[in-house]
This record gives C-alpha cells, sequence and structure tokens, in this order.
C-alpha cells in the first residue's frame, strides 16, 4: 500500500514538474525576444526541473493503472504547492535578482500561492523576462495548480475528484459536468477568456503589452505582483478602473460567470453570497468615502480609490493605487474587516470566504431563536439547501485553524522582534493570500524588511491559506498514514 502511494505520489508530482518546466521555457522565449541574458539563467532552472520531473516519472511509465484515494489527493495537493515553489524560486535564486534562498522561496510561494506579498525592493530593475515568470506563478496559481493538470494530463483522469477535492477546499465545490476533467477544462477556458479581455482592455487603455499581460496575471489571479514599484498609484483611471472590473471578476465564483455565459440567469439570482458580495463591496466603499473625502482630491478620485481598496482587500487581490496608511483610522479598520472576509466560494480568492461568514451568521441566529423555542427545530439553510452538521463543523475546524496559525505566527514575530501593529497586518494579509497588509506592509510597503525567519512563517501561512488548512493539517493525523 505505502510502496503504491509512493508509486502515484512520484508519478503525478514529475508530470507537475515537467509542465512547471515548461512554463519556465515560456520565460525563455520572452528573454530572447527582448534580448536578455537572463535566458541563460531561465533555461538552466527550466533543465533542472524538467531533468528532476523526469527522474521521478521515468521509472514508473510501466504502471499505467493510477488510483488516486482521498489520501493520497490530500498528500499530492500538499506536496505539490511546495514542490513547485522549492523549484520555481530557482530563477531569483540562481540569477542572483534575489540575496538568500528564503527570499526567492517567499517570493514564489507567494506567486504560487497568489498572495503577491513582495521582498523585491526595485521590480524596475529585473528583467522583463524574469517578472514574466513571477506573473506565470500567480496565472499557475490563480486557477489552481490542479485544475491546470486535470486539464492536460489524462491519466489523472480516474483520480480526479480526489484532486480537486482536496484543493477545493470550501464548502462549495461545483462541478459543471459529469465529468472532473470537462469541469477543468471549463474552468480553464473561462479563466483565459478573462485574462484575454483583460489584457485587450488594458491594452486599449494605453498600457503596453507586456505590462498588460502581467497585471491581467495579477488581477484575474487574485493576486498582486506588478511590474511597477508603486503598485497601480501611476496607471491612469481608466486603466484602474478596468482592474476594479478585473477584480470583482476574480473574487467571482467562476460557476456564476459559466451561468452567465449560458443565460441560465435564475442560477445567478438564486446566488445568497452573489448578492453579499456585491453589497459588501458598494457599502465598504461607501463608508470609505465617507470617512477619507477630501474636497482637494476630488469626488471622483475619492470614489476610485475606495472602490479600487475596497475591491483589492475582498477580492484578496492586494492591488494598491494609493498609500492607505495615512487615511483616517475608520477607514484602515473597514479594510482590516475587508481582509478577514474575503470574496465567494469558487474564485481565485483567498481566505477564509463570504459563504462560510453567510453560514456562521445564520446558525448564530438560529442559536438565538432557539434559546427562545428550545424544542424547535431550525436548521440552517443557504440557497434553500438545509447546511449539514459536516459543512458545519468543517467551517468551525477552519475558523478555529486559522486562529490558532495566527496566534503561533503572533508568538512567533513576537520573539523575532516584529512589533505587534506589523505582525497582525502581516500574518493576516499572508494567511488570507491578500499581499498588502498594515504597517510596514501596507500601503507602498513590502516584507523586504521582515527578519528571515519571519518570512518563513509567512510562507507556511502563505501555504496553508491557499489550501484553507484542513488539506494541510489532515496530514499531522497518525490516522492519515494508516492503510
Amino acid at each position: 500500500m505505502l510502496k503504491n502511494r509512493f508509486i502515484i505520489v512520484s508519478r503525478v508530482i514529475g508530470m507537475l514538474l515537467i509542465l512547471e518546466a515548461s512554463f519556465m521555457l515560456l520565460s525563455v522565449g520572452v528573454a530572447l525576444y527582448y534580448g536578455e541574458s537572463a535566458y541563460q539563467t531561465l533555461l538552466l532552472c527550466a533543465v533542472i526541473t524538467l531533468a528532476t520531473g523526469l527522474f521521478l516519472r521515468i521509472p514508473f511509465l510501466n504502471h499505467n493503472d493510477i488510483d488516486i484515494g482521498r489520501k493520497e489527493g490530500f498528500l499530492i495537493v500538499a506536496l505539490i504547492w511546495i514542490i513547485m515553489s522549492l523549484f520555481g524560486a530557482l530563477p531569483y535564486y540562481i540569477g542572483g535578482y534575489l540575496g538568500t534562498y528564503t527570499d526567492a522561496f517567499f517570493e514564489t510561494m507567494s506567486g504560487f500561492t497568489t498572495t503577491g506579498s513582495s521582498v523585491i525592493t526595485d521590480v524596475e530593475l529585473i528583467p522583463k523576462s524574469v517578472l514574466f515568470w513571477r506573473a506565470l506563478t500567480h496565472f499557475i496559481g490563480g486557477i489552481g495548480i490542479v485544475v491546470i493538470v486535470l486539464s492536460f494530463i489524462p491519466f489523472i483522469a480516474g483520480g480526479g475528484m480526489s484532486l480537486f477535492s482536496a484543493e477545493v477546499a470550501g464548502p462549495t465545490k461545483d462541478k459543471l459536468s459529469p465529468h472532473i476533467t470537462t469541469t477543468a477544462k471549463i474552468l480553464v477556458t473561462i479563466y483565459v477568456s478573462l485574462n484575454v479581455a483583460c489584457i485587450i482592455a488594458l491594452c486599449c487603455a494605453g498600457m503596453k503589452l507586456f505590462d498588460a499581460t502581467c497585471f491581467s496575471f495579477a488581477a484575474l489571479a487574485s493576486g498582486g505582483f506588478t511590474t511597477t514599484n508603486n503598485s497601480c498609484y501611476t496607471l491612469t483611471p481608466a486603466m484602474q478602473y478596468i482592474l476594479i472590473v478585473a477584480m470583482i471578476f476574480s473574487g467571482t465564483n467562476f460557476t456564476l460567470i459559466y451561468y452567465a455565459i449560458k443565460g441560465k440567469w435564475r442560477n445567478i439570482k438564486k446566488s445568497e453570497e452573489l448578492k453579499v458580495y456585491l453589497a459588501i463591496i458598494i457599502i465598504a466603499t461607501l463608508l470609505i468615502c465617507v470617512f477619507i473625502y477630501n474636497s482637494n482630491v476630488g469626488l471622483e478620485r475619492t470614489v476610485r480609490n475606495a472602490l479600487f481598496q475596497a475591491t483589492s482587500m475582498l477580492s484578496s487581490t492586494g492591488f494598491v493605487n494609493t498609500d492607505y496608511n495615512y487615511w483616517a483610522q475608520p477607514a484602515i479598520f473597514v479594510l482590516f474587516l475587508l481582509m478577514l472576509c474575503e470574496a465567494m466560494s469558487g474564485s481565485t480568492s483567498g481566505g477564509v470566504k463570504i459563504v462560510r461568514m453567510i453560514v456562521l451568521f445564520k446558525n448564530a441566529k438560529r442559536i438565538i431563536k432557539q434559546s427562545i423555542h428550545a424544542n424547535a427545530y431550525m436548521p440552517v439553510r443557504f440557497e434553500g439547501e438545509v447546511v449539514s452538521d459536516k459543512t458545519m463543523n468543517n467551517i468551525f475546524t477552519m475558523f478555529l485553524l486559522y486562529f490558532v496559525s495566527s496566534i503561533v505566527a503572533l508568538i512567533i514575530f513576537a520573539a523575532l522582534g516584529v512589533n505587534l501593529y506589523d505582525s497582525l497586518g502581516a500574518i493576516f494579509s499572508t494567511i488570507g493570500n491578500i499581499g498588502a497588509g498594515f504597517g510596514a506592509s501596507g500601503g507602498f510597503g513590502g516584507y523586504a524588511s521582515f527578519p528571515q525567519g519571519a518570512k518563513w512563517v509567512m510562507s507556511a501561512l502563505m501555504y496553508v491559506g491557499r489550501l484553507e488548512l484542513l488539506t494541510v493539517f489532515v496530514l499531522f493525523m497518525p490516522s492519515f498514514w494508516k492503510n
């Protein structure tokens, strides 16, 4: 049993590394196009990644039957994000663009988890080809490594649902087709189409194609990496509005986008989560406008800044178009609340998701009512269906792990000498896969000044946050490793 599990994991990880090497080769093409010497580093990294993938894959080519069970699914998903980040960090480290492997790994994990936190102090000095690889990590991580795998690697199809369930760990896992591979292909098609539309729109607004591609990959992946040192501050209003729309789409359940394409408006109208998602954006924008309005800035810019930052925080994108560290404290508090909530399930955003918040509030309402009517049967319903006790327990467990992980990280940060305000901003930013934080990591700040140990802690938080904690923590249960 253990041998079979090793064979399955080795084959899948090997194929994933081969796929990662092919993405690195795209960056080699960009380097050659722009005449950059970075192509040598990228090519070397691609060869190392490819060779390792073949080493893991080739010995087990004769094992045609691959049956990925639930345990193997959890193990593979938990491993691929780490392994791909380990190899994805090579271009930064071997190329000398980041001084330590810690920084290189942090940057890569931030990319794949679409967190958008960065330790690069001057991104405009980095070659375009390396920035393109940086953007590609967002593109890959946004839709999900497993979703891409299910679309392009046929031998995994039999165990696809186990992988899909392990990576998409939220309370809803909508299948758009009876076949999980077809569902994956639909999701990838929607994702690519949105990126193409965003790139075209940004180019029409006057942005160069390279920059438009990188910004689009970040926006639709709910990432945050840009090609400028000041994020979106210097972009024109038209470009910022395009990115606002892109960020709203990135925080929307892709199933609803599919329904819209198919004209199934009834399915969209009954979505409680979508209504709450849009309501939060509107209410948060209005509140921030009230708190930050300044006649010298003007109404349009005030509304644009408020809408941009509210959408950026809620969708966990982390783009910044103004230094909100100088906003009034109530406005900053609104952004902090948005960090804790995040967008819809089934989207590219991180965080705890709005659906969990809705269910928790409904459960609280039920408990209050049952204190009056003790014998009444009052199930929690979401979008017309009863929420099972299993789902409710999973939500409670997720919040508990979220809280415990944050407390442990806070203690480590304190031991490393990071002040409380900076620690809270960095922790909630990374575990929520947001990127932008408060204090040292907020506004146009970055994470370069944090201690090396803190960067490894934040890398771990980005990792568990992207997999919504349960997929990772289940590996620490002794029963997981028993046959």
